[in-house]
C-alpha cells in the first residue's frame, strides 16, 4: 500500500469475535469463536494527546489512560518493529466479559495488532497477526479462531515457539454455545500454574481418544458420543478445586437437548453445546452455582464463522 493510501486512510473499525478454548479434552489445541464482539474505533488526530474510551463489560477492570491493556499492545508491538503509533482516538466497546474464559486478552491483543498494522504498515497479513498474537499469548488456541473464525485446531506457538499451524472448519449453525459466567474470577496464570507437569500415559490416551473423536463429530455436525468426547483428565479436574461447583457442574446428568459440557478456558465460564432445551440447560448449571452461593449469568452463542474484520473507514 502506498503511503498517500496510508495517509488518506486515517480510521479504522475493527471487530474481533469471543472465542472459547479446550473444549474439554483439547487442551491449547482447539478453540471456536462466537458471536460475541470486540468493536474497535481507532482514528488518527492531528496532535496529540491521544485518547482511550471504553464501554460495555466489567468496565472497573479497564483503564482509560496510558496503562489500558489496548493501548499498551499496540504501543509495544509498534516499538518492536521499528514504528511509533501516531495520535489517535481508540474507541474500544465490548461484549466480552474480562478474565472469565472467553478470550477477552486474544481479543484484545488481535484487536491491537490489527490497529498497530493498519496505521504502520498499511496492514498485516492474518499469518502475520496470527504469529504475533499467539507469541504474545503463549498459545494460539483463541487466538486462531478469533482470527479466522470458526472452529479451529492449531499447533506450535507454545510458550511463544515454533510456526502456528491452524485447520478451519466451520461449526453446526443449528447448535447454540450455552455460555453461563459465574461471577468469580480465575486467573489464567494460576489456572494454569495448579495442573501437574507430567501425567500418565494412560491419561494421555484417554484424552488423545477424545480429541480425536470429538474433532471427527464437530467437523460433520453429528451429536452422537460428544458428551463423553468431551471429558477431560489433564485440567479439569484440577481446575475444579479453584470454582465452587464446577465438579457438579461437568457430571450433571444428561438432559434433552444436552450435547457436552466443558469449561471455557481457564474459566470461570462453562460452556455447554445444545441443540435444544437450551434455556433449561443454562438454567440448571446456573442452580448448581447458586448452591454454592455463587451468581452466574447465562448467554446463548452462535458461533461465528467469519472472524477478525477490519474495514477501513471514509
Amino acid at each position: 500500500m502506498s503511503l498517500a493510501r496510508r495517509r488518506s486512510s486515517r480510521r479504522v473499525k475493527i471487530r474481533v469475535p469471543a472465542s472459547t478454548s479446550n473444549l474439554g479434552p483439547a487442551f491449547d489445541a482447539v478453540g471456536l469463536a462466537f458471536q460475541l464482539y470486540l468493536t474497535v474505533d481507532a482514528e488518527e488526530l492531528e496532535q496529540g494527546p491521544s485518547t482511550v474510551a471504553y464501554s460495555g463489560e466489567d468496565p472497573q477492570l479497564v483503564p482509560k489512560d496510558e496503562s489500558n491493556f489496548m493501548w499498551r499492545a499496540m504501543e509495544e508491538m509498534a516499538a518492536e518493529h521499528g514504528f511509533r503509533l501516531p495520535a489517535i482516538a481508540l474507541r474500544i466497546a465490548n461484549e466480552i466479559p474480562i478474565t472469565k474464559g472467553l478470550g477477552s486478552s486474544a481479543a484484545a491483543l488481535l484487536g491491537a495488532a490489527a490497529a498497530v498494522g493498519f496505521f504502520c504498515v498499511g496492514g498485516w497479513t492474518r499469518e502475520k497477526l496470527l504469529e504475533l498474537v499467539s507469541a504474545r499469548e503463549g498459545h494460539p488456541d483463541n487466538v486462531a479462531p478469533s482470527l479466522w473464525g470458526g472452529l479451529v485446531a492449531s499447533i506450535g506457538g507454545v510458550n511463544g515457539a515454533g510456526k502456528v499451524l491452524c485447520s478451519k472448519s466451520e461449526f453446526p449453525e443449528e447448535w447454540t454455545a450455552i455460555a453461563v459466567t459465574p461471577d468469580f474470577e480465575i486467573k489464567t496464570d494460576f489456572a494454569r500454574s495448579i495442573l501437574p507437569p507430567q501425567i500418565s500415559r494412560d491419561d494421555a490416551v484417554y484424552n488423545i481418544q477424545r480429541v480425536a473423536f470429538l474433532m471427527a463429530q464437530l467437523v460433520q455436525g453429528r451429536r452422537e458420543g460428544l458428551r463423553e468426547a468431551m471429558a477431560d483428565l489433564l485440567h479439569q479436574p484440577y481446575r475444579a478445586e479453584l470454582l465452587p461447583g464446577l465438579k457438579e457442574v461437568l457430571e450433571m446428568e444428561d438432559c434433552e437437548g444436552l450435547l457436552g459440557i466443558a469449561l471455557s478456558g481457564a474459566g470461570s465460564t462453562v460452556i455447554a453445546f445444545a441443540d435444544s432445551h437450551q434455556m433449561e440447560i443454562g438454567t440448571r448449571i446456573c442452580r448448581i452455582f447458586d448452591l454454592h452461593g455463587i451468581t452466574s449469568r447465562i448467554r446463548f452463542l452462535k458461533a461465528d464463522n467469519t472472524g477478525l474484520v477490519v474495514e477501513p473507514q471514509p
